[in-house]
């Protein structure tokens, strides 16, 4: 990746009778964007539980800020962007990657899997100190079973509504399910506490370019 390459992250408050229509509204605009210059790649997650905060969490790559506002130049992007207002309220932004972890085996099981999401409210003193704790904590998830990789992200922005996001793949809700009884994981997810209110909910992918 370029070193302006940056990560777009939308979290979705919304009714749950409105995510069916959402995602395929998604589609639509992606739809018109995904050849543009600069585009690298987008996936809509779809929570698991309704009892999860976020109803949606699109994560996109781009080049540059730059490059993706040209793409919402598209009048049509905007019009469809726009029937969203009415019913949610999608907060996010520009994020960059400051920390990351992978597994050590070299396999996974097949299929999309599942994804965790942790939102974190975060005072500014903390947004600076968390990363380097995340990343300590979180080597011990790399032998974990099922687990694949996670990223913190950081706001661009300093006055983000959630200046840092985890993003965490795993094979499976199964295997989840088994690993949050292992020392590593409870380890990393107390340690979590330590960046702010963490707002966190499992996806499966709902879309994808």
């Amino acid at each position: 990746m370029s070193e302006n390459t940056v990560t777009l992250i939308d979290l979705w408050e919304l009714p749950e009778e409105r995510i069916d229509e959402s995602v395929e509204r998604w589609r639509e605009r992606v739809r018109l964007i995904h050849t543009a210059p600069g585009f690298r790649d987008a996936r809509l997650h779809r929570r698991i539980s309704s009892e999860s905060r976020f109803g949606l969490v699109n994560v996109a790559h781009w080049d540059s800020v730059e490059a993706r506002d040209r793409a919402l130049s598209n009048p049509n992007f905007v019009a469809s962007a726009a029937t969203a207002a009415s019913y949610a309220t999608v907060r996010g932004g520009w994020y960059r990657v400051v920390g990351e972890v992978r597994a050590e085996r070299g396999g996974r099981e097949g299929g999309a899997g599942v994804t965790l999401v942790v939102a974190f409210e975060s005072p500014a003193e903390r947004v600076d100190e968390f990363p380097p704790h995340w990343l300590a904590s979180g080597e011990s998830l790399s032998t974990v079973p099922g687990f694949r990789d996670a990223r913190l992200h950081r706001a661009v922005a300093p006055d983000a509504r959630f200046p840092l996001v985890t993003v965490a793949h795993w094979d499976s809700l199964e295997t989840w399910r088994t690993a949050v009884d292992d020392p590593g994981v409870q380890s990393w997810t107390a340690g979590l506490a330590d960046a702010g209110v963490a707002h966190s909910g499992l996806f499966r992918i709902a879309a994808e370019f």
